[in-house]
């Protein structure tokens, strides 16, 4: 606090001057440190008592009368056995709670009553009178219920045991044991619920105006004995997957990636293209120019000449493709690839944002059989 600078704004004059005695006090304090110990305390003693006189110009003292407690007075009515001194108290209890009671909705013969009862059954009578006092200047306030202090140890909770449910253990073991293992690379040899074939025959379908013959395993090379195998290199014959992979131009080539699955490249005026599955099935091939290509053709569904930037590559049986009449550049898929790998002919336009194909493969992996 600052006791110097004068005109402070916001400054308390009571308080200020207590704290000067403070420091006065501090002074005397140090400056007796080498005088007789008698001295010193006459000395300081006066300090204090200044500075008791100007902390009472704040906190005046209390009472040295203390309050009348509303259920102390019923507790000791109760216990009375006399009928003259029970009429006194009373007489002195309705004089000094009885209007506030009754300002606060209670009844104070009802709580003589309910007084009597909690102090014949040995019970406290916090929480069954409320707890009102009156204060030596004749103010009655209500306070909070006072808390009982406890005189007994506390009670040593034991820990709880736990008996488990088996049923729900069996359950919660056999979910544990239906939950397979799993890997990225496929297995190659029976472990656990994996069954691997090695068992295959080649199958031809006739794609996009080419023929893929491959080798799959159909649903009776699958079984050999009493089991049905689930994994094979070559494929399910009935387990068939529609996909589409798109392919973009070299990094580099300052056009946004990345694809679905990777980037062309070029082989003369050709481009190539390596699918991410062995395909049994080209559903249809789809190029797409920028608008510096764009070409103006029929379209057969509408009936209108419109703008044309995708053109179908070969031939193709996916719903949605363009409809206009164009003629087309074809493909052909590269010998010793499996299919995997295609050559898309740039006959008539340079394909240079996209190349989209759309094929099934067979998957090599039949959940259907993975038994425990």
């Amino acid at each position: 606090m600052d006791l110097i600078s004068s005109n402070l704004q916001g400054t308390n004059a009571k308080y200020n001057s207590i704290l000067s005695k403070l420091e006065s006090t501090k002074s005397t304090a140090f400056s007796n440190l080498e005088t007789a110990a008698a001295t010193a305390t006459s000395a300081i003693s006066a300090e204090l008592s200044n500075v008791t006189s100007e902390l009472r110009t704040l906190v005046p003292e209390g009472f040295s009368v203390p309050n009348v407690n509303l259920q102390g007075q019923l507790q000791s009515l109760s216990g009375l056995v006399d009928p003259a001194q029970s009429a006194n108290l009373l007489a002195s209890i309705t004089s000094d709670f009885g209007d506030a009671l009754s300002a606060s909705g209670f009844s104070l013969d009802t709580l003589v009553s309910d007084a009597a009862s909690a102090f014949g059954l040995g019970d406290t009578l916090s929480g069954v009178v409320p707890n009102f006092e009156r204060s030596p200047l004749g103010d009655v306030i209500q306070k909070a219920n006072a808390v009982k202090v406890p005189s007994i140890d506390p009670v040593i909770e034991e820990a709880s045991t736990f008996t488990e449910n088996s049923d729900f253990a069996a359950a919660k073991t056999a979910a544990t044991n239906a939950v397979f293992s799993t890997s990225t690379a496929l297995p190659t040899a029976d472990a656990g619920v994996y069954k691997v074939s090695d068992k295959s025959k080649k199958i031809s379908q006739p794609s996009g105006g080419v023929v893929i013959t491959k080798e799959v395993t159909t649903p009776d090379k699958a079984v050999e004995g009493d089991t049905r195998k689930n994994i094979s290199s070559k494929g399910f014959s009935n387990r068939v997957v529609t996909h589409g992979d798109t392919f973009l131009e070299g990094p580099g080539s300052g056009r946004l990636g990345p694809p679905s699955f990777g980037y062309w490249s070029t082989s003369g005026d050709d481009l190539i293209i390596t699918l991410n599955y062995e395909p049994t099935q080209i559903l249809g091939i789809q190029g797409v120019v920028d608008d510096s290509q764009a070409e103006q053709h029929f379209d057969a569904a509408s009936g209108v000449t419109k703008k044309v930037t995708r053109f179908i590559i070969g031939k193709s049986t996916v719903k949605g493709f363009e409809t206009s009449v164009y003629q087309k550049d074809d493909f052909e898929l590269v010998e010793g690839s499996n299919g995997k790998t295609i050559r898309i002919k740039q006959k008539y336009r340079i394909y240079n944002v996209n190349i989209k194909v759309y094929y099934k493969y067979n998957d090599t992996y039949d959940a259907n059989y993975a038994k425990a």
